[in-house]
């Protein structure tokens, strides 16, 4: 044989043993190699719709549900640590969403749908031992309403599902680095899971040609499978983390398939990076803003107080507060328009003491004086419905207070800027005793 002769069946052999060798290693590994080939199978043909590379470096385990839950729980805690995550739930707690924790809204955005989720660096997809089988088959049509859209498109049942995950894989950006304000992590789930689903149902429908169904808005992923590709989460015990989670994945999808159908997913791709408040995912017709800046409020006396958290609700995060608060959504949407920025802070005490209290502090900026007043409105609404027999008072130059025995209230609206303190009432006396030397902050022009 000549050299080049070697060198070609040398390099062919490589060729050859490459595969071999990583087909092998997984082996070795306990790996599942037919679930493997069906994911890189999958994500080759989500690679196509979403218009990224295609991954054949994808990888995909079998785990029980105990197991996804901690992977999910995992990525959750490292987002929102278990102490910025109480400080602020402390926060919605003064507020009035006293069954509401943080750490639940994240954990369920992480653990995303039933039956497979992403491992602790989301990298794999970790797939329950009875999806993605072998000969699953596609069900039966007189007991699976679902079984006859299956046989028809080819696809089968865990397909949808497992091309969402890929759909995150391919498109996500990485995670923050340091913990999103609520408004932040919904407007980023909204898209993220929208994107998903958008690819999943095209999957699904796009080989029967409804593909434009399915951007248009007419087929929805709470309507297709049985609702396999809405999270568990929409059903959460507390009502507010149950209507956020289904904000991230109904408006979400219906936002993602309007962006993409006036243009493609290289479009929508490129919005989600501009896109970063629930305001701009909800009005697709204004510009994406960056909200300004909301200086962190002057507190008087010695440094005694350390920031626990600064969050933010954003406009849905306001429409939802406002809404279950007082059974209204008309008004919770009315509260939430002209939304501009905010910033809800939580101060406790130097030093972590848990037998002194802390205080909330959150500022909201609106468009106008009026929509500062209809939120004013709402704002109050919400009191009244929390404490029916009793009222705010006016202290005159724009400020009113409620004060009860836990808790003192204040709100202060100043041109477009609306402000709300909350605090045990030993620390709004020292609050206001101390005030005297605090600077008085200017309304936004």
């Amino acid at each position: 044989m000549t050299r080049r002769g070697r060198l070609v069946a040398l390099v062919a052999a490589a060729t050859l043993a490459a595969p071999l060798a990583a087909r092998a290693q997984d082996a070795a590994k306990g790996a599942d190699l037919e679930l493997i080939r069906v994911v890189r199978a999958l994500g080759d043909r989500i690679a196509a719709i979403v218009g990224r590379p295609a991954r054949g470096d994808l990888m995909a385990l079998r785990a029980e549900e105990p197991a996804r839950i901690a992977a999910a729980r995992s990525r959750a805690a490292r987002m929102l640590p278990d102490a910025v995550a109480a400080a602020r739930g402390r926060a919605w707690s003064d507020l009035g969403w006293r069954s509401t924790d943080p750490a639940e809204l994240v954990a369920a955005l992480e653990l995303d749908l039933a039956g497979m989720t992403l491992d602790a660096d989301g990298g794999r997809l970790l797939v329950d031992p009875t999806r993605l089988v072998p000969d699953s088959g596609h069900g039966d049509p007189n007991e699976d309403p679902d079984a006859s859209l299956l046989l028809a498109t080819g696809v089968a049942a865990d397909e949808p599902v497992a091309g969402h995950y890929i759909a995150h894989i391919l498109t996500d950006e990485p995670p923050p680095a340091s913990p999103p304000t609520t408004d932040s992590l919904l407007a980023r789930a909204a898209l993220s899971e929208g994107t998903a689903n958008l690819a999943a149902l095209i999957l699904l429908f796009g080989g029967v040609g409804l593909e434009a169904e399915v951007v248009g808005g007419t087929l929805r992923p709470e309507d297709a499978l049985a609702g396999r590709l809405v999270g568990p989460g929409r059903h959460a015990e507390s009502p507010a983390v149950a209507s956020l989670v289904e904000f991230a994945y109904l408006d979400g999808f219906a936002q993602a398939a309007a962006i993409a159908k006036r243009g493609d997913f290289r479009r929508l791709l490129a919005e989600r990076k501009t896109r970063r408040t629930t305001r701009d995912v909800i009005h697709l017709d204004r510009p994406p803003a960056t909200p300004p800046e909301v200086s962190q409020p002057v507190i008087p006396g010695p440094a005694e107080w350390s920031l626990a958290d600064r969050d933010a609700l954003g406009e849905q995060g306001i429409v939802v507060l406002v809404s279950h608060l007082t059974g209204k959504d008309n008004l919770g949407l009315m509260a939430g328009d002209g939304w501009v920025a905010d910033a809800l802070w939580r101060f406790e005490p130097k030093g972590a003491d848990p037998s002194r209290p802390g205080f909330t502090v959150w500022t909201t900026r609106w468009t106008s004086e009026d929509e500062a007043k209809d939120f004013l409105y709402a704002l109050e609404r919400c009191f009244q419905a929390r404490f029916p027999s009793e009222a705010f008072h006016d202290l005159g130059d724009g400020a009113r207070s409620l004060g009860r025995a836990d808790r003192s209230y204040r709100i202060e609206i100043r041109g477009s800027e609306v402000s709300l303190r909350i605090a045990p009432p030993s620390i709004e006396a020292l609050l206001q005793k101390k005030k005297g030397a605090e600077p008085r902050s200017r309304p936004p022009k």
